[in-house]
């Protein structure tokens, strides 16, 4: 009877082990990340958070939430947020990276990013961005400007351009949505919008000469992008986990 017991007790313990060894597998972990540099022409500052002075900023600079970037005159800044959202800052731009985080799997042995999140409040200038929702990961982008917001949950490849007076977003590839006051407005390839303004719908690009003028350049800062970060992946294999 003893040994019976004794066994039964075992068999309660092994199998609660068990259960909180899944358990812990199954947990989910958000992690907040840094932003990459990956390269920078001519004048390029940050203020972290929780500094007061801005200092230059240099390929080896990681970039925190609550930093503000600004890119003086003739000044490029090319960034990795994550894998999946790479942007380029032109000369004379301001922009404050609001969240960067992964959701990922606790299970030590596989560590799969389920979730990437990626917020951002661009003040003024122009800000080109390349987004992919890779597979089997939820991925969401959300760009607010000082007259809206803009957000994309799937591939696309953008221009956002702000002066003292409105935002004007061009999309190349894919689709992303605006927000104004309680209004979405899609944004599909060939199209842009600015706002605010009497007029929301969509304009197309091939009927704008400045925006034809956009989705050339949003090309080839593009291309421009990928491969920069095709060497960061070289350079830094563990880039690819966040």
């Amino acid at each position: 009877m003893q040994a019976q017991a004794w066994l039964s007790h075992f068999a309660v313990v092994l199998y609660c082990g068990i259960a909180l060894s899944f358990s812990a597998c199954e947990e989910r972990v958000t992690r907040h990340v840094l932003a990459t540099v990956l390269s920078v022409d001519g004048t390029a500052e940050v203020r972290q958070k929780g500094h007061p002075e801005f200092s230059e900023i240099t390929p080896a600079t990681l970039l925190q939430v609550g930093s503000l970037v600004r890119t003086g005159t003739s000044g490029e800044l090319n960034l990795a947020f994550l894998p999946n959202t790479l942007a380029s800052l032109s000369e004379k731009s301001e922009l404050q990276i609001d969240d960067l985080a992964v959701i990922k799997d606790g299970n030590a042995m596989r560590n799969d990013v389920r979730s990437r999140t990626v917020r951002l409040l661009l003040l003024r200038g122009t800000m080109q961005v390349s987004f992919n929702r890779p597979p089997d990961c939820r991925s969401d982008l959300t760009i607010r400007t000082p007259h809206g917001e803009l957000a994309a949950n799937s591939d696309c490849v953008l221009l956002v351009n702000i002066d003292d007076r409105r935002t004007r977003v061009t999309c190349v590839y894919g689709m992303v949505t605006t927000r104004i006051g309680q209004a979405n407005f899609p944004i599909e390839a060939g199209y842009f919008q600015e706002f605010p303004s009497s007029e929301l719908s969509l304009q197309a690009a091939a009927d704008d000469a400045r925006a034809q003028r956009d989705v050339m350049s949003i090309i080839e800062t593009e291309n421009e992008l990928q491969n920069l970060a095709g060497r960061q992946r070289l350079l830094k294999p563990d880039f690819l986990d966040r």
